[in-house]
């Protein structure tokens, strides 16, 4: 039986929806992370995300191949992700963990984000994120 949620492969990730508002991003093993690379697959997020409020889990490969120019580029800035309520990031390692800080803290971003190395405390985190009421 075909998945009836939404879902879309980029040349660095497979976006998957894997409820009504959760969306799992799984980058490719072995693909360099450019800017390039990332701005096809956050315009794919964008698409598939329009239909409503989602949160995030991003799953970076074991090894990760980040070309320098992602850190003085503002990827959320460039394609701003309206729908999306939070983000967490999965590395694998501390250094790669610091370079992801590092490429975040140049993106202006409206909603919580937060890097980890368990899967398990990504997704728990997501679950427990408050979001701050908005007045109408």
């Amino acid at each position: 039986m075909e998945n009836a949620l939404p879902h879309l492969d980029t040349h660095l990730a497979s976006i998957i929806y894997t409820s009504q508002d959760r969306v799992e991003v799984h980058f490719k093993p072995g693909v360099k992370l450019t800017p390039e690379g990332l701005f096809e697959m956050m315009m794919a997020r964008q698409r598939l995300g329009g239909s409503g409020k989602h949160r995030v889990l991003m799953l970076l490969p074991e090894e990760i191949l980040f070309d320098p120019k992602m850190v003085s580029t503002d990827h959320y800035g460039n394609v701003p992700q309206p729908n999306t309520e939070a983000v967490a990031w999965v590395v694998h390692n501390i250094g790669d963990a610091q370079i992801t800080k590092l490429v975040l803290s140049r993106s202006k971003v409206s909603f919580p984000s937060k890097v980890f190395l368990e899967e398990s405390e990504a997704r728990k985190w997501l679950e427990s994120v408050v979001l701050p009421e908005i007045a109408e």
